[in-house]
């Protein structure tokens, strides 16, 4: 009994140590700390409602996946987000330790494969190069979740050191071709080390790529990677990481992609945006739009990159929009005038405050002409330099009407079609400089 009793305690101080050591790579129900880059799959869900919360898996959320059915060996990539590490996997290869995923499987029987790699070396077509180690585990009930203890089967690529794993591939039913569908949840693995961790959140920085995340990327009508490693670490732009926008083909070939900034600000805050671009193919047109909690735009401005190969820095100024708006939502578009499948990078998409932002306003104040003011239908509008673009706002901060490439002394402009009330009009002449006024439309 005495046996028994130390049996149960070894294996208990061993069950706790092994979980203590692991880290939870997705549970689902929160923001994971790994990213899927890719999934031969034709289904892939991350957020779905869990069909049986009691028993072994509680969570409201799981996975959903749907193999491809014309992959023999159908694949999830699974690789730490951003600047996050994998810590040695010496004890897997040993059998210390051991990997488990909660699985929802319909049938009896079904193999699943988890290989550790180093995917800098490991590619589709060049087995076993780059392959650490593979586990397996089999499906014991049917409909009904449990939890899969993976153990060590082979051992492919000898050569790949315990400390150079960086990516993790699982394999629903390796070696045959069917669709079925699988539920999962709960990848308990080797630890992951954050190197952001414990680094406080800084509100000006909207996207870094590395530990300042402040944003949510809502959609992409292209392939947005946001972990990618920098083609160029000299000039402006040192860091090891960044992200990579690559448009979609027609007929989504508008380029756009953005989402929630996580700290929603107004420009008494903030009155300047600021991004890094690098285009590897040549002059390319990239435009910021600054949105509201509704998705409305406030304020858009486009840059075109340099042929030079090398990383540039574009500043966007957002004192036009009224300090009591808050902006909540941004969209990059990238070449969106064009069908082509444009790449760009980019990086350290910050915020700041400048002082003197605005003051060409009162510059050009006694050059630029409104009139009349209040009026009825149209306005006239006559400056010293050429008018480049006119742009008319609700009181509010929404955007209305938008005039680009006026490039006249003076130019009338139609106002028909808003209700008489209180506006806010911006005029940009050729040097770059403004003027901003409260118009009043009125029906007599």
């Amino acid at each position: 009994m005495k046996h028994f009793n130390f049996l149960l305690i070894s294996v208990a101080l061993s069950f706790s140590f092994n979980s203590i050591s692991q880290s939870n790579w997705d549970g689902f129900d929160n923001i994971g700390k790994v990213t899927y880059p890719f999934f031969n799959g034709s289904v892939f869900n991350e957020s779905f409602s869990n069909p049986s919360t009691t028993g072994v898996n509680t969570s409201a959320k799981c996975a959903q996946y749907t193999r491809d059915g014309a992959s023999q060996y159908d694949v999830i990539l699974i690789n730490p987000i951003g600047l996050t590490k994998i810590a040695s996997v010496a004890d897997y290869r040993a059998g210390t330790k051991k990997m488990t995923l909660k699985v929802y499987s319909t049938s009896i029987g079904k193999t699943l494969q988890i290989t550790l790699e180093d995917n800098t070396s490991a590619g589709p077509t060049n087995y076993p190069t780059g392959r650490h180690s593979e586990y397996t585990a089999v499906t014991t009930v049917s409909n009904a979740w449990e939890t899969l203890t993976f153990n060590l089967v082979n051992s492919p690529d000898l050569t790949v050191s315990d400390t150079n794993i960086n990516q993790l591939v699982l394999l629903f039913d390796p070696n045959s071709f069917n669709s079925d569908t699988y539920l999962f949840d709960d990848l308990m693995g080797p630890t992951l080390i954050d190197p952001c961790l414990g680094t406080p959140k800084d509100s000006s920085i909207v996207d870094d790529y590395e530990c300042q995340r402040n944003v949510t990327f809502d959609f992409a009508n292209g392939t947005h990677s946001q972990f990618e490693i920098n083609p160029v670490t000299s000039g402006i732009n040192t860091s090891k990481t960044c992200g990579k926008f690559t448009k979609y083909v027609p007929p989504t070939n508008d380029g756009a992609f953005g989402g929630t900034i996580l700290y929603p600000f107004n420009t008494s805050k903030f009155n300047e945006a600021k991004i890094q671009l690098y285009s590897p193919a040549g002059a390319y047109d990239f435009k910021i739009v600054f949105q509201d909690a509704m998705g409305v735009d406030l304020l858009d401005q486009s840059f075109t990159t340099s042929s030079s190969p090398t990383w540039e820095s574009f500043t966007m100024d957002l004192f036009s929009i009224p300090n009591a708006t808050s902006i909540e939502k941004f969209v990059f578009l990238l070449n969106s005038t064009t069908a082509t499948e444009d790449s760009i990078f980019l990086d350290n998409f910050s915020l700041s405050f400048n002082a003197s932002a605005g003051i060409n306003e009162k510059q050009i104040d006694n050059q630029v002409n409104v009139f009349p003011n209040p009026f009825i239908d149209q306005l006239t509008i006559s400056s010293e330099n050429e008018i480049e673009q006119i742009i008319v706002f609700s009181i509010s901060g929404r955007k209305l009407i938008q005039l680009n490439g006026i490039k006249s002394l003076k130019t009338n402009v139609s106002l028909k079609s808003l209700n008489p009330g209180s506006y806010f009009i911006q005029i940009k002449d050729e040097n770059g400089n403004y003027k901003r006024k409260i118009i009043i439309k009125t029906n007599k």
